[in-house]
């Protein structure tokens, strides 16, 4: 019963290159793989009044394969298989004194999720036009999706519009039902999601790309968490999410910034903003290296609440709902020799209350995620 439930279709990236040669189908296939190690930081043990303070490890490998097929059509298949174990927080409330406590399952959670994602593309003189499919199984979880995407270019290249549209629909099945009611009245229950996004890009001069983009995501169905004792949500929920992003090639430098920023906003009140700064260096024709930062805020749920007694209102002590900020710092390196490619990265992810909109005067949310990761990948083109 993972902590986080992952987006059940990814979207397709929609940054045009910015050149005359955009959108022709690559000019090599590919095959690579990634193998990467996630570890929470353990949760602190004054604030757990029972239960385990282990936190969530996980091992993830990813296998992707980009093929051409004939001049127009590009296919692509991603698979991913994630072993996860540690122990959940089943409930965050405060004490007589004030202080956040948390109710922790045992240690001995153990789970697999595996995803397969296939995506089909038409190339076309002035555009591209995609169709997609996406299906993931996890021991409590289930989830098909599908997608479609297109891109049009003009203005001699220089200009792009993009959009895409994704329909999932998921079913839950949580797992040992006695240990809970909220669990046994979730089995089966379903819920859907529909996303849609529109983006612009324009090349500005040799060196420098911007995009702008727009969105709307719709989540309909079961959209508590049945793993926590008292968690109780609406069953609709509606955001918007736009975006900005900017790419700068400095010349003499052989580098290039990498420089985004994200809104969000829903109809649970929870509104967040992140930015995000990247180097990335070119020390070779064979070497380069990247550090990238990224600042998280968001305002908490309308219905987040410490509570420690089931008002039979919406209600959830769920961290992910609160007030707080996170910050994350990720190095890496790529080493390329002839048609292979070894990559490297390392990342650092921090989260407070004290980050959040509120400052100090935030309630305490323990369950916040600290966290880090390492992952290696390996990439052959032919």
């Amino acid at each position: 019963m993972a902590e986080t439930r992952h987006t059940a279709t990814t979207l397709m990236a929609l940054m045009a290159a910015g050149n005359s040669q955009a959108l022709n189908t690559p000019e090599h296939n590919e095959v690579q793989y990634r193998v990467s190690q996630y570890q929470q930081q353990k949760y602190p043990e004054n604030r757990v009044s029972s239960g385990s303070i282990d936190t969530y490890q996980i091992e993830i490998h990813q296998l992707g394969l980009r093929q051409k097929l004939a001049d127009q059509w590009l296919f692509s298949l991603n698979a991913s298989q994630e072993s996860m174990s540690g122990a959940s927080v089943l409930q965050t409330f405060e004490n007589a004194s004030g202080q956040s406590q948390m109710i922790v399952s045992g240690a001995s959670i153990s789970e697999q999720r595996r995803d397969i994602a296939i995506n089909g593309e038409r190339y076309f003189p002035r555009g591209k036009a995609g169709l997609g499919y996406y299906q993931s199984n996890e021991n409590d979880y289930t989830s098909q999706g599908v997608n479609v995407s297109g891109l049009f270019e003009f203005n001699s290249a220089l200009s792009t519009i993009g959009f895409s549209f994704a329909q999932s629909n998921d079913e839950l099945h949580p797992t040992d039902p006695q240990l809970g009611v909220n669990r046994q009245l979730a089995s089966g229950e379903q819920k859907s999601q529909q996303e849609w996004y529109l983006s612009a890009s324009q090349v500005l001069n040799k060196y420098e790309v911007i995009q702008l983009s727009y969105g709307q995501r719709r989540l309909n169905g079961y959209l508590s968490d049945p793993y926590r004792n008292i968690d109780r949500r609406p069953e609709q929920r509606s955001a918007r999410i736009a975006s900005f992003n900017y790419r700068f090639y400095v010349k003499p430098l052989a580098g290039a910034i990498h420089s985004d920023y994200r809104f969000y906003q829903d109809d649970w009140q929870v509104t967040s903003h992140t930015i995000s700064f990247g180097w990335h260096q070119d020390l070779s024709r064979w070497f380069r290296w990247r550090f990238i930062t990224r600042l998280y805020r968001q305002q908490q749920a309308e219905f987040y609440s410490l509570a420690g007694t089931d008002s039979g209102d919406l209600q959830s002590n769920d961290a992910r709902l609160s007030s707080y900020g996170a910050l994350a710092a990720t190095i890496g390196a790529d080493i390329t020799v002839r048609n292979w490619r070894l990559s490297a990265d390392w990342q650092q992810y921090q989260s407070r209350e004290s980050w959040g909109p509120g400052g100090n005067n935030n309630p305490e949310a323990p369950g916040l995620v600290h966290y880090q990761m390492l992952s290696f990948g390996l990439l052959y083109r032919y």
